[in-house]
């Protein structure tokens, strides 16, 4: 059994950082950040404006990494609600601390949305998981959960109306919004619904303090528990944050989505920055890929930034942002000596070239090049694959609220971008590879839709699709449930090789025969769940596998699997599997990348 090597971490880099300005026990005018991170819980930073210096606060319950929504209340309270942990917490400066008074509502509201606060000091949180809202009472630490808003949908975002009632946009399906009455705990849909994709509609706070809904089917005015149409409605207040001598501030490097130099300008137009030397624990992997310059690639997760290690020297290095995307790469592929990177949200392509200076941006010459969306619909690009018809291949998961994620392709030589949309209808896209002999690309294929849905087939399917003819030329699937074709390899003897997810049924590992497009024997793979594009051919004629406990050798003509590389109990769990590369195979867990030697 080969052991694992820990590589290092690549990214320490935090998301979602926010900047307040609020004052400290003393009094005295200090600035406040919010920041997430995977590796550890959230942390609260506490800035004295003129020297810099911080103080760092963290959470004590687990899994409070992501500061979803943050509310400043009048009274200089910094409320946080953490997820995935479905805390609230608060930064009460009279007390100097972070402050955790409790779970929102269990499970349903395990990642909260957006935060407000009523003329009494009521606070009110709504969340994901269940469009759920609750509200918490800070002078006696009570919560009063009013459950869920919509019995579909599963994103609420509240806002306190003028009058009391609590309004909360209903996302992602069909946008709409639902009104309650704390009084009497009803609940009412009010105002137009529509369906996303085919109609658009928000709402906000005007400057009147009003809550008003902007859509396709009209503006209005919410009233109670009623939306009365308007003309126009009144713009929401914009208010720019400052210290109380008038100063503004901002994190410089916020484009790079580093976050630790903070500029402070005062109304004299004069500037002044600071390093912020904070302790952040990591940044989780969300990719890994072979370079075509041997070296190993990756991309971390909110935010996304582009890693390298070089096996030759040891090199580790954090090159930077590589996309104007800020959550992650799903998938990278190489062509013709560049890197195809395909990023969410949106499915954007960078195209990067190894051999050249690196030097981000939009423009002919930047190196990564963010080219932009491949359509308008795909938002998750799963697999990469370059190669067939001198193309590259993405496919996707669709954009929230939406079904049907197509199968699409960049063309480098003619910069043109196509979509098969609905390709395999309610169903979206996974995972690709390509049949040389035959010259077909295989696609399959997940239940899902995009973000914020529930499935509408309950059968993944696996299609051949030709791309010169620009069809399906077969489809097919499992005598068993398959919710997610999520990895395939095509193998030296020229079968296609997969793993299957789907429901109460055990992971399995397949094979595919093109010539007579039928499927063989199956097996299951070791423990710890099969990882997406988690499949790849050796140097030996084995094909290699990695679930989220071990690397696995599996004999494509017996199909007989071997457990060669078991990952330690503490580096189980979230995992990426990356390339082979010289006598080693590379993966991560969480922030960590790693290798073992296999060869």
């Amino acid at each position: 059994m080969s052991q694992v090597r820990e590589v290092g971490i690549l990214v320490r880099a935090v998301n979602r950082a926010q900047l307040y300005a609020g004052r400290n026990k003393a009094g005295e005018a200090c600035l406040y950040a919010t920041m997430s991170q995977q590796a550890d819980n959230l942390f609260v930073l506490q800035i004295d404006p003129n020297t810099g210096a911080l103080k760092q606060f963290w959470p004590d319950v687990p899994e409070s990494n992501y500061t979803t929504a943050v509310y400043q209340a009048r009274n200089g309270r910094l409320y946080i609600g953490a997820a995935h942990s479905g805390q609230l917490y608060c930064f009460d400066p009279e007390q100097d601390e972070l402050v955790n008074f409790g779970t929102i509502n269990g499970k349903a509201a395990i990642f909260p949305c957006r935060i407000d606060e009523d003329s009494t000091g009521e606070i009110w949180i709504s969340s994901y998981g269940t469009a759920d809202l609750t509200s918490f009472n800070p002078a006696t630490g009570e919560f009063t959960r009013y459950g869920r808003l919509d019995e579909v949908d599963m994103y609420a975002y509240c806002y306190v109306n003028k009058d009391g009632t609590i309004a909360s946009m209903i996302m992602q399906t069909r946008p709409h919004v639902v009104v309650l009455d704390p009084k009497t705990g009803v609940k009412e849909t009010v105002g137009p619904v529509v369906t996303r994709g085919e109609g658009t509609l928000t709402l906000h706070r005007g400057s009147d303090e009003h809550l008003y809904i902007e859509s396709s089917k009209g503006n209005f005015r919410i009233e109670g528990m009623e939306a009365i149409p308007v003309q126009e409605t009144v713009p929401a207040e914009k208010v720019e944050a400052t210290l109380p001598d008038g100063s503004t501030f901002r994190f410089v490097d916020a484009v790079e989505q580093t976050c630790r130099i903070l500029e402070i300008t005062d109304t004299d137009g004069n500037s002044k920055t600071f390093d912020l030397e904070f302790e952040a624990a990591g940044t989780d992997i969300f990719c890994l890929h072979g370079g075509p310059d041997q070296c190993v690639y990756g991309s971390s997760v909110l935010p996304e930034r582009l890693f390298r290690y070089n096996p030759n020297d040891e090199e580790l290095i954090d090159l930077g942002i590589c996309s104007t995307c800020t959550g992650e790469a799903y998938s990278m592929a190489n062509l013709d000596g560049k890197m195809y990177i395909s990023s969410y949200p949106a499915a954007k392509i960078s195209i990067y070239d190894p051999s050249q200076g690196y030097n981000f941006g939009e423009e002919p010459g930047s190196n990564p090049r963010d080219i932009g969306r491949v359509d308008n619909i795909s938002y998750r690009p799963r697999s990469t694959l370059a190669g067939p018809g001198g193309k590259v291949w993405l496919a996707s998961i669709p954009d929230y609220g939406m079904w049907g994620g197509p199968l699409a392709y960049y063309d480098p030589k003619t910069k043109e971008k196509k979509s098969y949309y609905r390709i395999v209808g309610d169903g979206s896209c996974y995972t690709l590879a390509y049949l040389e002999v035959e010259d077909l690309i295989v696609v399959g294929t997940s239940i899902s839709g995009g973000s914020g849905t529930q499935a509408k087939v309950d059968q993944a399917i696996l299609f051949l699709f030709d791309h010169k003819k620009e069809e399906k030329v077969w489809e097919g699937t499992l005598d068993r449930n398959v919710h997610q074709f999520n990895a395939l390899v095509t193998g030296a003897n020229g079968r296609v090789y997969g793993t299957v997810r789907g429901g109460e049924d055990p992971a399995e590992i397949f094979v595919f025969d093109p010539s007579t497009r039928s499927f063989g024997d199956r097996v299951v793979p070791p423990e710890g769940g099969p990882v997406d594009n988690g499949l790849q051919n050796g140097r030996d004629g084995m094909i290699y596998g990695v679930t989220g406990a071990c690397v696995y050798r599996l004999d494509p003509e017996t199909l007989g699997v071997e457990e060669i590389v078991k990952f330690p109990e503490r580096l189980q769990g979230h995992a990426a599997a990356g390339p082979i590369i010289g006598d080693e195979i590379y993966f991560s867990s969480g922030h960590r990348l790693l290798s073992s030697k296999i060869f």
